[in-house]
């Protein structure tokens, strides 16, 4: 139904020019038979997001943290090198999926998939300055002639907590890439 409502004249045109066009206010409904579609909607809005965005970007993250994990127990000048470049990969990966920056940008995640992205980052960075952190008590104790050991178990034990770090972000980078339907989230 269409409504009728005047135009104001402008220079030129008559005083009897009426608007038949529709409101925008009106808005379309379905017929009673259409309950099935109706019913199908809310499944095709969760759906709107791509199951395999991402994916690649995953693998890579996880092959970097995999690498870097045991590169860096095998030790070395190369390995713990490597194990360095493979952690900051990792944590430029993950970033660029959370952050939605770069290549990261057009992908269409739900947002319970971005959050085991998400976790991979934090876990990333939490260990990465913890590292920092234990080799600087390590030296420092080291600098300051520490001969009761103490400095050295504290960097132990930050080390490990790191390694704990390590493993929680290779479950996390593995639960994004291929964990999104079994764990509920796509």
């Amino acid at each position: 139904m269409t409504e009728t409502k005047p135009v104001e004249p402008t220079a030129g045109t008559p005083a009897t020019v009426y608007d038949h066009s529709a409101p925008a206010a009106i808005a379309e409904t379905k017929a009673d038979g259409d309950v099935e579609a109706q019913k199908a909607a809310p499944d095709a809005a969760a759906s709107a997001y791509d199951d395999e965005a991402g994916k690649s970007t995953g693998i890579a993250m996880f092959i970097c943290i995999v690498v870097g994990f045991a590169l860096g127990w095998i030790g070395g000048g190369i390995g713990s090198w490597i194990s360095f470049i493979c952690l900051i990969a990792a944590i430029v990966l993950s970033s660029t999926i959370t952050c939605g920056c770069g290549c990261g940008s057009n992908l269409n995640l739900n947002p319970k998939v971005k959050r085991w992205s998400t976790a991979t980052l934090l876990c990333l960075v939490i260990q990465w300055v913890l590292a920092i952190i234990a080799i600087m008590i390590a030296y420092g104790g080291a600098a300051m002639g520490d001969t009761t050991g103490a400095s050295y178990g504290a960097a132990f034990a930050l080390l490990v907590v790191t390694q704990i770090l390590y493993i929680l972000a290779g479950v996390f980078a593995g639960v994004f890439t291929w964990g999104r339907k079994s764990c509920g989230n796509a």
